[in-house]
C-alpha cells in the first residue's frame, strides 16, 4: 500500500512564514509572556510608548494563541473598569 505524502496548502505555508518573520533572538516563554501582560495591557489602553519588554510580550503574543487569549481576557476586564 502506497503511503500518501502530506502537503502543507499554500496558506498553512504562508502562516509558516509570517510567523517566522515575527520571531527574534531572545523571544519571553509563556511564563515571562504572562508575568508582564498586565503591564503591556495597562499600556495599550492608555497609548503609553512601548517599552523593550513590552515589545517582547507584543511579540510573543502574536505568536502565541493560549496567551493571546489571556490577553484579551484582561483587556476586556481592564477596559471594563474604566
Amino acid at each position: 500500500m502506497k503511503q500518501e505524502e502530506e502537503r502543507l496548502t499554500s496558506g498553512q505555508v504562508g502562516s509558516i512564514v509570517k510567523m517566522l518573520g515575527l520571531t527574534t533572538d531572545r523571544e519571553f516563554n509563556c511564563t515571562e509572556c504572562l508575568q508582564n501582560v498586565s503591564e503591556f495591557a495597562e499600556s495599550q489602553l492608555a497609548g503609553k510608548p512601548v517599552t523593550e519588554i513590552i515589545a517582547r510580550v507584543e511579540q510573543h503574543l502574536a505568536l502565541c494563541p493560549e496567551c493571546s487569549e489571556e490577553y484579551d481576557a484582561l483587556r476586556k476586564i481592564l477596559q471594563a473598569g474604566q
